[in-house]
């Protein structure tokens, strides 16, 4: 199980998770049983952990993230904005990042609220102004939805007033930067830096 890589959506038995983890698998099914790790049962009445769902548990723990497990401990990142420019320098500067981040992109909010839910970013980074539906619009969407309303949101603008940053914190957002974003504040929301590897 740990020479091969795992993928964030693969379903691991409590034995695997424990052969992981160097735990006994009895440890996996009482943090299970505590609600501490997310887990599904089969009809059989067998518990499967998605993987994701183990690196948060081993995030929030501050524990190891195991090498086969690098691939499901990626931290996702949803980029909204109609500056097709704005987008591809911030995909340029994370690409040393790639192995620890993974980037999706789009031009307006309404493609970005139907992204969420298949891409389950940790951190959206949103431009104020957009067609159709602006980013504050989208923020405040996504707070009002029991499903999305812990995504981190980050409202970013090239004209940053505080009358804008004022609409964006009211709308649920963490914070409000100005263009061009600072990758540092992403990558240290994100948590990149926090993770670790066996």
């Amino acid at each position: 199980m740990t020479a091969q890589k795992i993928d964030a959506e693969q379903l691991l038995t409590s034995h695997q998770v424990g052969a992981l983890l160097q735990v006994n698998p009895s440890s996996v099914k009482k943090w299970v049983n505590e609600g501490r790790i997310a887990a599904f049962r089969t009809p059989g009445g067998h518990r499967r952990i998605r993987a994701a769902d183990l690196v948060e548990f081993l995030d929030m723990h501050k524990m190891p993230i195991p090498r086969s497990l690098a691939g499901a401990s990626k931290r996702r990142l949803l980029v909204v904005d109609d500056d097709p420019q704005h987008l591809k320098a911030i995909e340029r500067l994370l690409k040393p990042h790639s192995s620890r981040i993974q980037v999706q992109s789009t031009s307006n909010g309404i493609d970005a609220l139907v992204m969420v839910g298949s891409f389950k970013p940790h951190l959206i980074v949103l431009d104020v102004f957009m067609p159709e539906i602006d980013g504050i619009e989208v923020c405040r969407r996504l707070k009002g939805n029991s499903e999305t309303r812990n995504i981190v949101v980050v409202i970013a603008s090239g004209h940053l007033t505080p009358e804008v940053e004022a609409n964006a914190l009211a709308a649920g957002a963490r914070r409000c930067l100005q263009k061009p974003i600072d990758i540092g504040f992403v990558l240290e929301n994100l948590g990149v830096s926090a993770q670790r590897e066996l």
